[in-house]
């Protein structure tokens, strides 16, 4: 083999490994970190949820370990509902009217809290984390209910969020980490 085919030979197995170690994917991909990461950080997306029979779009952000708001913008009776969890205090707003209660004074199966727990809760050790072709799915239980949430397994946005127990499922779009440029 003569010194330049060599050359080409090195060369494009170097290329080859190099374009097998793109993104976040591959063998030896620590997920179950990834999934802890990504629901650590500050993020924001548009959902449209479904809940014990109800259907609705909202827009929710995360900030801090546990805050969480919710504005719903679907369907007509609950546009411009705002639920604002912080800390051990939720506020809800409505139509100008705001009331402020414990995140103890609503049920543990209500829509917030579930959703509030699934995405700010502690992770460590409870979650079964499965990685496919195209997907990330993190499977767990909380509050006497399991759920699953499905991320995107180049960029680890989250994609889908389900509660069976309560009928819900959330299918998320414009998810963006609140610390990247949009």
């Amino acid at each position: 083999m003569s010194k330049g085919y060599r050359y080409l030979a090195a060369l494009t197995a170097l290329l080859l490994l190099l374009a097998g170690c793109r993104g976040m994917g591959g063998p030896g991909v620590d997920y179950d970190a990834l999934v802890r990461q990504t629901l650590a950080r500050e993020y924001s997306f548009t959902a449209e949820a479904s809940y014990s029979g109800t259907t609705a779009t909202l827009q929710l952000t995360k900030t801090g370990e546990a805050d969480l708001q919710a504005d719903f913008t679907a369907p007509e009776a609950l546009n411009g509902l705002s639920v604002t969890a912080a800390g051990e205090a939720l506020t809800v707003r409505f139509r100008g009217m705001e009331v402020d209660l414990s995140a103890y004074a609503i049920p543990t199966q209500s829509l917030m809290t579930l959703v509030r727990e699934v995405l700010t809760g502690e992770k460590s050790g409870k979650l079964t984390v499965e990685a496919e072709e195209d997907t990330v799915t993190a499977s767990g239980s909380i509050l006497l209910t399991t759920y699953q949430l499905v991320f995107d397994k180049e960029t680890m946005a989250l994609e889908k969020i389900v509660i069976p127990s309560v009928e819900g499922e959330a299918i998320i779009t414009d998810f963006r980490f609140l610390d990247e440029e949009p």
